[in-house]
């Protein structure tokens, strides 16, 4: 695709981006889950009690943000939505000019 034109975006370097984000969140999650389940802030001390409210502290963070992640997706699915719309309807405008076509 050339990029001559200003104004001009290249979709697929920002598709790749958002797939590549997802991927870093999803890889995240699952890095603190394993961590969490290999119980490497055990010790039997008065250190263990503050890692226990370490993981307790932990574990409430991502349950709050994955509790969200629903809600992330939605408004991301609608504004993709929105803008093959927007996009489906300029083309449309530039076809109708370039065949000099009456209105829609």
């Amino acid at each position: 695709m050339k990029m001559g034109k200003k104004g001009q975006m290249n979709i697929g370097a920002i598709i790749g981006s958002v797939i590549g984000l997802v991927f870093l969140v999803v890889v995240g999650f699952v890095s603190v889950a394993l961590l969490l389940d290999a119980d490497l802030l055990t010790a039997d001390s008065a250190f263990d009690n503050a890692t226990d409210n370490l993981v307790a502290n932990l574990t409430a963070g991502v349950d709050l943000v994955s509790g969200k992640i629903v809600t992330i997706f939605t408004i991301a699915v609608a504004v993709l939505i929105l803008g093959l719309i927007v996009f489906l309807a300029a083309r449309a405008r530039q076809v109708q000019s370039v065949q000099g076509g009456q209105s829609l």
